[in-house]
């Protein structure tokens, strides 16, 4: 499903019933990262997971994107859903846009769980950022994916699977 949140078209989907539970996934994935535990949560919660702007099939337009913008999305997204109120799980940079949930619109928000996420990024992290940015950009997503992998994941995780 689509909505126009935020000014952006994000792609949702919403299963289960219940309180409502935000999920929010991490940078360079799409909603489909939380399958796995979907069949726990739908039992207890009516889950809405989104993709983020510029990622899976929500609408990518000129970046670059802010905090601002990326959780006026959830606020939009929710206001066009009729959702008041909701838990919310973020992982990464879906907790960093939880912290500024948090910060802007608490009222709206019953419980957080922010998982591996910061709250800022050094300049060095920036920078690094900054050059993963430029070679996607100019060479496309394949440059970053060994190295991306390399981050996640051990060896001989990654030569199992």
């Amino acid at each position: 499903m689509r909505a126009k949140a935020g000014g952006v078209e994000l792609d949702y989907q919403i299963e289960g019933q219940g309180p409502w539970l935000i999920l929010s996934h991490a940078l360079t994935t799409n909603h489909s990262m939380w399958d796995l535990q979907m069949p726990q949560l739908i039992r207890k919660f009516r889950v809405l997971r989104y993709d983020m702007r510029g990622h899976g099939h929500s609408a990518a337009p000129e970046g670059p994107y802010s905090f601002d913008e990326l959780a006026g999305d959830v606020l939009g997204l929710m206001d066009a859903l009729g959702i008041l109120r909701a838990s919310y799980i973020g992982l990464s940079i879906g907790g960093m846009i939880g912290q500024h949930l948090a910060l802007r619109a608490p009222e709206r928000f019953e419980r957080m769980v922010l998982a591996n996420t910061t709250s800022r990024i050094s300049p060095e992290g920036v920078a690094l950022w900054d050059e993963r940015i430029r070679l996607v950009e100019t060479q496309g997503l394949e440059t970053i994916v060994q190295g991306t992998l390399e981050r996640w994941f051990t060896a001989p995780y990654r030569q199992t699977y």
